[in-house]
């Protein structure tokens, strides 16, 4: 009888740019043996199965609006430097030498302050002076002479004249800090501001990851699914399907990433380490996918990143052309040795035609029927 070999060495990865779960297994419909010679052999041999999908991931900086320019006249300098970690206090831009700068807070600015005045607005300076170290006091939201005296010392930290008073404009609220922020395309060094104009945005802690995908491909990729993610410098992020959302137009389907747990990178020969993840605020849990170096995506406009999705996880063991695979009333699998005798077996894995299976050592000669039924392994 004609003998059947298992394609490859005896470490088979199926599809590193498969469409999908490639092939179908193949089972003789129940209850129905194969006829005597109406097959050929196939030896058992140990290996690994696996599938994966090589696609491209898109990473995004999301921004929003948390803050509103109220001082009219010259931009004289910027100094945020966009998309950095903002703090208390921080300096953001000069408008006719003044200094404008970040301060928390859900209230805007809307006046003036000076000694005398009081309210929410006067708390939250206040708490920008006791967090810079320049106010002892009790954060009341009255502005007495103390707090008019640290908001002096204050000023002189900046380089600007110590007056006492905050004039409109020169603090900006934001509803927290620290914060990842930047500033709109309208500030620059001398671009005219006339006040109201919604300059600072927020960032989110990183880039949003997402990967496109057809709705075939999307059939095959599971919820928790790993990915691998080689970033702009080349080294591994690794990541896991967290979600998925039908594209406005069309019939693309996009898979929303997560930051993988820790250990489960995919492993690769000769590639660059992964960065390691630091914990997400709160604790528990992984942080960004791009750990401590998210600064490699651009702020602005997508980013392409090469992905690596598991649509099989790699299993290693006895491995079987999935045609062999032949099922009993009971739907039960079993492989069929030359001589006739059934072995049950338990399938581990199947991707592209093959399977692991457990029940049978390597070495077996089991047959494979000529004439088969498809029942479906998974679709391309």
């Amino acid at each position: 009888m004609p003998g059947l070999a298992v394609p490859g060495a005896a470490a088979l990865v199926v599809g590193l740019a498969l469409a999908g779960w490639a092939a179908t297994v193949l089972l003789s419909p129940p209850g129905q043996a194969a006829e005597p010679g109406g097959f050929s052999t196939a030896t058992v041999v140990e290996g690994e199965v696996g599938a994966e999908l090589s696609l491209n991931a898109a990473a995004e900086w999301q921004s929003a609006p948390v803050g509103r320019n109220e001082a009219s006249g010259v931009v004289t300098s910027v100094d945020l430097e966009p998309g950095s970690e903002e703090q208390q206090g921080s300096h953001l831009y000069t408008v006719n030498g003044r200094a404008v700068v970040v301060a928390r807070g859900d209230v805007p600015a809307y006046r003036p302050l000076a000694e005398g005045d009081a309210g929410d607005d006067v708390l939250q300076l206040q708490q920008l002076l006791s967090d810079t170290g320049f106010f002892a006091g009790p954060v009341d939201g009255v502005l007495g002479p103390d707090a008019r005296a640290a908001l002096g010392r204050w000023q002189q930290s900046l380089g600007e004249t110590s007056s006492g008073e905050v004039g409109f404009g020169e603090v900006i609220f934001v509803p927290s800090l620290p914060a990842r922020l930047t500033l709109d395309g309208a500030v620059t060094r001398g671009a005219r501001l006339a006040g109201g104009e919604q300059v600072v945005l927020g960032l989110g802690v990183s880039p949003v990851f997402t990967v496109p995908v057809g709705a075939g491909q999307a059939a095959g990729i599971t919820t928790g699914a790993r990915v691998e993610l080689t970033s702009p410098s080349g080294q591994r992020w690794q990541a896991v399907v967290a979600g998925r959302s039908a594209a406005p137009t069309g019939s693309t389907v996009v898979l929303s990433l997560a930051a993988a747990p820790s250990g489960a990178a995919l492993p690769s020969a000769g590639a660059v380490p992964a960065t390691p993840l630091p914990p997400a605020p709160g604790g528990g849990g992984a942080g960004p996918i791009c750990g401590t170096v998210c600064a490699e995506i651009p702020l602005t406009g997508q980013t392409l990143l090469a992905a690596r999705i598991v649509t099989v996880e790699r299993v290693h063991g006895a491995v079987v052309p999935s045609i062999a695979l032949q099922s009993d009333a009971q739907q039960s699998l079993a492989l069929v040795d030359s001589a006739g005798v059934r072995h049950p077996v338990t399938v581990l894995a199947a991707a592209r035609g093959l399977s692991v299976v457990q029940g049978v050592d390597p070495g077996l000669v089991v047959r494979v029927p000529a004439t088969t039924t498809s029942v479906g392994e998974a679709g391309p």
